[in-house]
């Protein structure tokens, strides 16, 4: 692999064969402690952003990202397609219109037309921090996109 790089071999290595010394050795691999730590953080920050390049804003990378990062064992987090409900009126008498309505529904009204949901994410009970959930759905999401998140433990 291009980043797989074993500093405390290559010390060693670029070392002239007459100083290669166990005290020697030793000094120079506690010198380049540091460089280790931040060639080990650079390799966790480029697993992040390949995890996050590899996941987009579709419904099954959205929920597998989800899942990933609240459910890891049971995998409960589903996203339901968004509901939009055409909107029945009640017409005046002057507008002579026939006044049977049929049967009705009470919905809210993030249930209508454009002011409606365009997915929703049902946590099934998972314990999660609503603004965590909220905060990985906007990174991944659409921007024109509205969610709502519900059952959540």
């Amino acid at each position: 692999m291009k980043y797989n790089i074993d500093f405390n071999k290559l010390v060693v290595l670029l070392l002239p064969t007459f100083l290669r010394k166990p005290k020697i050795i030793a000094y120079l691999r506690s010198a380049i402690a540091p460089v280790i730590n931040i060639h080990y953080d650079f390799l966790q920050r480029r697993l992040e952003d390949h995890y996050k390049l590899d996941h987009n804003w579709q419904v099954c990378y959205l929920a597998a990202v989800l899942n990933d990062r609240f459910d890891i064992s049971e995998r409960r987090i589903k996203i339901i397609e968004g509901d939009k409900y055409e909107r029945k009126y009640i017409y005046t008498e002057g507008e002579q219109k026939p006044k049977y309505l049929g049967t009705l529904y009470i919905r809210p009204s993030s249930d209508y037309g454009d002011d409606s949901f365009d997915f929703t994410i049902d946590m099934n009970g998972v314990s999660a921090n609503i603004y965590d959930v909220e905060a990985q759905v906007k990174f991944y999401k659409l921007e024109a996109t509205r969610f709502n998140v519900i059952n959540l433990g």
